[in-house]
């Protein structure tokens, strides 16, 4: 089954054409970028970072690739639907300790898992910087330099993995 899957990326790959606005270069970037992290020992918020912008650049590929609209939204179910929500040992606890009696809604202590954190943090990111990519495609044009939407991506996510260094370091 494993490589039949295999084989099915393979393909897909192949036959999907480059000219897309969101490329399999971006999103092999980033995989690599997470193998890259995850080997070198970093924090499991930062790898987090990385496999949720890996997750929702790979929606944006897999959904710009179907023309045909089978319901409504289906982009964005696509796009959110990649599987990002990972469950690590690694937790973290935030204390939320604005008002009202202990133990009410904002009066409480959290624990979010470092892995889904880093997630929907490099999700967003991953989205923005794919949002901001296009919008300097669109008012220019063209593309200002090769490789634009990977450099644009890589840059937010180091960017954001700094931040989340200096934060959890």
């Amino acid at each position: 089954m494993r490589k039949l899957f295999l084989l099915f990326l393979i393909l897909l790959f192949f036959e999907i054409p480059f000219a897309h606005a969101h490329c399999p270069l971006c999103t092999a970037a980033v995989g690599a970028a997470a193998v890259s992290a995850k080997y070198y020992g970093l924090d499991m918020s930062i790898i987090g970072l990385l496999v949720g912008a890996f997750g929702i650049s790979t929606g944006l590929w897999l959904g710009l690739k179907i023309k045909k609209e089978y319901f409504k939204f289906q982009f964005s179910a696509i796009v959110l639907t990649v599987p990002l929500l990972s469950i690590s040992s690694d937790s973290i606890y935030l204390p939320l300790l604005i008002f009202g009696s202990s133990g009410s809604l904002l009066n409480k202590v959290y624990w979010v898992d470092k892995l889904l954190l880093g997630s929907i943090i490099g999700g967003v990111t991953a989205l923005f910087a794919f949002f901001i990519h296009s919008y300097i495609k669109k008012a220019k044009g063209n593309v200002l330099f090769p490789f634009q939407g990977v450099a644009i991506t890589l840059f937010f996510l180091i960017v954001s993995s700094l931040i989340l260094y200096l934060i959890f370091g």
